[in-house]
C-alpha cells in the first residue's frame, strides 16, 4: 500500500511539509484501524492526526504560533523566531489543545463545539478511555472534520492527503454531516411543534399577539450568560419562525485606528488619529424566544446558515451595556 503523500502544489515550508506528512500518515493508520475494528487505537491516532495538521497550518502562519506560552519556553521562541526548524532537540510545542485554541482565533472557528473539542483533548491526553464503536466513530469523524478545513487552508488535496483511505474518510464525513442535518431537522421540526400547539391554544389574532410580545423581549429574556461563559448577544433571524432571535458568542476587540486631516492654514494640513475598535463576535449558540429554537455550536448554525464564523460586527449591535473601551481594559490590562 502506498504511504498517503500531502500534496504539494501550494508551496510549503519545510516545516509545515513534515507535519503535513505526519499527520497523513496518524491518519492513514487511524483509518486502517477503523477498517479492522480496532476502535480504542482510531481514537487515539486521528486526534493525533489533527495536531500535527492544526500545527502546520499554524506552522505556515507563522512558526512562533506552536510555541507554548509558559515561562520555560523562551528557547523554543528563540529557535522559532531565528531559525525554525522543528528537527531542533530543544524545541518544544503546544498541545492539541491550544493547538485547537489558536486554530479557531485564526480561522475564526471550526467546525466543533466546545464539548466535541474538550472530548477530542481528552482522548489524545489519555484522560477519556474511548473503546466501543459508537464512541470511536464520533471522534474519528470529528478529526476528518476538522482536518477538511486544515486541508482546505494549506491548499491541500484530500485524496493525496488520505490515499487508499480516501473513500472511507468520504463515507465517514459525509456519514457526520448527515448526523448534523438530522439533529438539526428534529430541532426545527420540535420548534414548529411548540409553534403549532400555542395557535391551536390561543387563536389567529392572539397569536399574533403573543408572538410578537415574545419577540420583542428576546434581548431580555434570552440571557447570554444561560447559553456560554462570557458570551455576548446580537440579533439574528431565526430559521424556523423568522422571528428576530440572539446569536451568541465569544467577542474579542482591537485596536482601529485612522488618521482625520485637520487644516491649519497656509495651505497645510496635520494628520490626527482617530481611535476606535474593531469588534469581532465568535458565534457559538442561537436562541429564539418565539419557537424556543436553540442551535449549539458551529456545524448547526452552518447547517441553517446562520452565521457560524467569526465576523466583525458593530458595537452597538451588542447593545448599551458593551462599551470597547471597558471590555478592552478589562481583558487586556487586568
Amino acid at each position: 500500500m502506498a504511504e498517503p503523500q500531502a500534496d504539494t502544489s501550494t508551496p510549503i515550508s519545510k516545516g509545515g511539509q513534515s507535519l503535513i506528512e505526519s499527520a497523513a500518515r496518524w491518519m492513514a493508520d487511524a483509518l486502517k484501524a477503523w477498517s479492522e475494528d480496532d476502535y480504542a487505537k482510531v481514537a487515539v491516532l486521528a486526534p493525533l492526526a489533527v495536531e500535527h495538521l492544526g500545527k502546520a497550518v499554524l506552522w505556515e502562519e507563522n512558526p512562533a504560533l506552536v510555541v507554548p506560552l509558559s515561562s520555560d519556553a523562551e528557547a523554543s521562541l528563540f529557535i522559532l523566531a531565528t531559525q525554525p526548524d522543528l528537527g531542533n532537540p530543544k524545541l518544544r510545542t503546544v498541545g492539541l489543545k491550544e493547538v485547537l485554541r489558536r486554530l479557531e482565533q485564526l480561522l475564526g472557528g471550526l467546525p466543533l463545539d466546545a464539548k466535541r473539542r474538550g472530548r477530542m483533548v481528552e482522548v489524545r491526553n489519555g484522560g477519556m478511555h474511548v473503546g466501543t464503536p459508537a464512541q470511536s466513530r464520533h471522534v474519528l469523524q470529528d478529526a476528518l472534520a476538522v482536518s477538511a478545513v486544515l486541508l482546505d487552508r494549506l491548499d491541500q488535496d484530500a485524496r493525496s492527503f488520505y490515499g487508499d483511505h480516501q473513500a472511507s474518510a468520504t463515507q465517514l464525513l459525509d456519514a457526520k454531516r448527515s448526523e448534523v442535518g438530522h439533529r438539526v431537522a428534529a430541532k426545527l421540526a420540535r420548534a414548529r411543534g411548540h409553534l403549532n400547539e400555542l395557535e391551536d391554544r390561543l387563536g389567529g389574532e392572539v397569536f399574533d399577539e403573543a408572538t410578537a410580545t415574545l419577540e420583542k423581549r428576546a434581548p431580555e429574556a434570552l440571557d447570554p450568560d444561560d447559553f456560554g461563559i462570557d458570551f455576548w448577544g446580537v440579533d439574528a433571524r431565526c430559521p424556523e419562525c423568522a422571528s428576530r432571535g440572539r446569536l451568541f458568542g465569544r467577542v474579542d476587540v482591537e485596536p482601529d485606528i485612522d488618521f482625520d486631516v485637520e487644516p491649519l492654514g497656509g495651505g497645510q494640513y496635520e494628520a490626527v488619529p482617530v481611535g476606535g475598535w474593531v469588534v469581532t463576535l465568535y458565534p457559538q449558540v442561537f436562541a429564539c424566544h418565539v419557537c424556543r429554537l436553540v442551535l449549539s455550536g458551529p456545524e448547526e448554525l452552518a447547517e441553517c446558515g446562520l452565521p457560524s464564523a467569526r465576523h466583525d460586527i458593530d458595537a452597538a449591535a451588542l447593545g448599551e451595556d458593551f462599551d470597547p473601551d471597558l471590555f478592552a481594559s478589562h481583558e487586556y490590562e487586568g
